[in-house]
């Protein structure tokens, strides 16, 4: 099939040569580009393939349950500067996240609420 698209666009590329008045041996040197281009064409993937991808997988319960808890103990940190520091700062570290570039624990736990 490729062959086929490929000695097509190369002989309508060389009779429309022709037929505008080009030299045979000109026309049939000017039919070798698009015939190329035709060739590399057909290796390209279809824009009309199908990509079957299945569903994304739903949130799990699980992680609704940690950013509801995570969101609670930030606002009861909000009231409780030292609580924020001594229980909630330490397990951000962990999880890698800087505690100086978060914004203040009132603010914070009002973003989370607004993503559960």
């Amino acid at each position: 099939m490729r062959t086929l698209i490929v000695l097509v666009t190369a002989v309508a590329a060389g009779l429309a040569l022709w037929r505008f008045g080009a030299d045979p041996l000109w026309a049939i040197v000017l039919a070798v580009p698009p015939a190329a281009l035709a060739l590399v064409a057909t290796y390209l993937p279809k824009a009309t393939d199908v990509v079957w991808l299945p569903p994304p997988e739903p949130p799990s319960s699980i992680a609704s349950v940690q950013a509801s808890t995570l969101a609670t103990r930030l606002a009861q940190a909000a009231g409780d500067e030292t609580r924020f520091r001594e229980r909630v700062q330490p397990r951000l570290r962990k999880l890698g996240i800087e505690t100086n570039v978060l914004p203040e624990p009132h603010e914070l736990a009002e973003m989370l609420r607004r993503v559960e």
